[in-house]
């Protein structure tokens, strides 16, 4: 008789692996003793017993169905499934050769053996042993699904990493006590998120960011930076290095957030950032993007307005608009693009592109104390939400008049100035066409062209270039 063997591991396992082995030797070694041929071998690895859509496993069960075999092989019930009674029913419906789903005879009926014992051939008493093994397997699983349960909550209590993936800006590393596994920074993401943060305070869009961090490539893990996964890392409060356990963060008696990870963003910064990617009540319209380097800030001498970019021929030029649009401009006048973006970027580089780099950062003293307060009373809020009692009421009042009393104090902003340990030069390679037209946006006062006889063509003297006095300037 033709035998149908079946194999399944929770966890994958490579072809070396004991148990996987293990578990096909003894189904090879009952078909010797009851005198079955083996014809198909179908191995599920890493896939549960309370997954029915296994690829292997209706491959098992459809060589019954279509006559493939006469005898259904399994290494035990479990292996089978750990649903229970649901697909215990579908499998004996398949034993005796019936549809599922009306009842009648469907195909030839087929033998159902394991390594412990169970065959169909044993009449009533298969069906009993069947039904209750299946069931036994499913509340395993369930127990198996609490224990693993709390064993997390206990890990992550005591600020050993549970398990998974760790989230963006973190590693897995071993515990420095050498029991278990932790979460360290991932320098390089983490580094990621803090230029994404600082660019967020600093007016960018979150479009704008994942624009920046795709085109300097700063790799996601998966696919390209969407507004999507930016907004979900920079919202979690997985990056202050707290342990979330069922979706919340865990907290002690007080409030406060237990945090045995390192934070890639201190509080009160994560805090703005959330702030600043608040939804507005009223969305102002931005325009479009700036698509040329020096749009929105080259203008015409003539009568001051800014220029705009168009195309003839395939030729892109700035022109004044003044006049379309109903306004006064004695001299019109336009420049080919590529000409004079060409010259205003070796004149920049020439003047700056020596000069360090430096981002702006700004420090408010007490705001992490306030921030600390601000997240533990919207914690207790929440808390009183769903359990209204004395002590969170009473934490609350306390919570209040600390920040009350935090507030009152005198406090001071103070912006500094961080090295990056790149030059202007560095940075305007690495960035967009976007992010260089920052860099000259903060570097110029004044972009003007005059007008010429000679059409679009550019020439230095045509240009007017005066660069602003701040951080750029080599003279200052």
């Amino acid at each position: 008789m033709r035998a149908s063997l079946y194999v399944r591991l929770s966890k994958a396992a490579g072809d070396t692996n004991t148990s996987r082995a293990g578990m096909i030797a003894e189904l090879r070694d009952l078909c010797v003793r009851r005198g079955l041929t083996e014809v198909a071998l179908h191995v599920d690895d890493g896939l549960s017993g309370a997954v029915r859509d296994r690829p292997e496993f209706k491959s098992w069960v459809d060589d019954a169905r279509e006559g493939r075999c006469d005898v259904l092989a399994a290494h035990h019930v479990d292996r089978m499934t750990r649903e229970g009674l649901n697909v215990a029913a579908m499998i004996l419906d398949v034993v005796e050769g019936k549809d599922s789903t009306t009842g009648r005879p469907a195909h030839r009926p087929v033998r159902l053996i394991d390594t412990k014992g169970l065959d169909s051939n044993d009449g009533d008493s298969f069906r009993f042993q069947f039904v209750i093994k299946a069931e036994i397997a499913r509340a395993e699983r369930a127990r198996i699904a609490d224990r693993n349960r709390a064993k997390d909550k206990r890990l992550r209590q005591a600020g050993r990493f549970a398990g998974g993936t760790a989230s963006y800006g973190y590693k897995v590393v071993p515990a420095p006590d050498g029991t278990g596994k932790t979460l360290a920074l991932d320098e390089a993401e983490a580094e990621v998120i803090r230029e994404a943060a600082q660019m967020i305070l600093a007016g960018h869009t979150s479009g704008r960011v994942c624009r920046w961090l795709n085109t300097n490539g700063h790799p996601a893990r998966k696919t390209a930076w969407t507004r999507t996964s930016l907004l979900q890392i920079l919202r979690n409060d997985a990056i202050l290095g707290a342990v979330i356990s069922g979706g919340k963060v865990i907290r002690d008696a007080e409030g406060r957030m237990f945090t045995p990870y390192p934070a890639v963003l201190d509080l009160p910064t994560a805090l703005a950032v959330r702030a600043a990617l608040a939804p507005k009540e009223t969305r102002e319209y931005q325009g479009r993007h700036p698509v040329r380097l020096l749009s929105t800030l080259i203008t015409c001498d003539s009568c001051g307005e800014r220029m705009h970019i168009f195309r003839r021929n395939g030729v892109a030029a700035y022109r004044c608009v003044t006049r379309t649009s109903g306004k006064l401009c004695e001299r019109p006048t336009s420049v080919r693009a590529e000409a004079v973006e060409a010259y205003v970027t070796e004149t920049y580089l020439g003047d700056f592109g020596h000069v360090p780099m430096y981002r702006e950062r700004t420090i408010v003293s007490g705001a992490a104390a306030l921030a600390e307060l601000d997240d533990r009373i919207a914690a207790t809020l929440a808390e009183l939400g769903t359990a209204a009692t004395p002590e969170a009421f009473a934490r609350l009042q306390q919570l209040q008049g600390e920040r009350a009393e935090a507030e009152r104090a005198p406090q001071q902003t103070r912006v500094e100035l961080v090295p990056t340990g790149r030059s202007l030069a560095d940075e305007w390679h690495s960035r967009d066409v976007e992010g260089r037209r920052e860099l000259l946006a903060s570097a110029v006062a004044v972009l003007a062209i005059r007008p010429s006889g000679r059409g679009v063509g550019f020439t230095p003297d045509r240009l007017t270039l005066i660069w602003a006095e701040g951080d750029h300037d080599p003279d200052v």
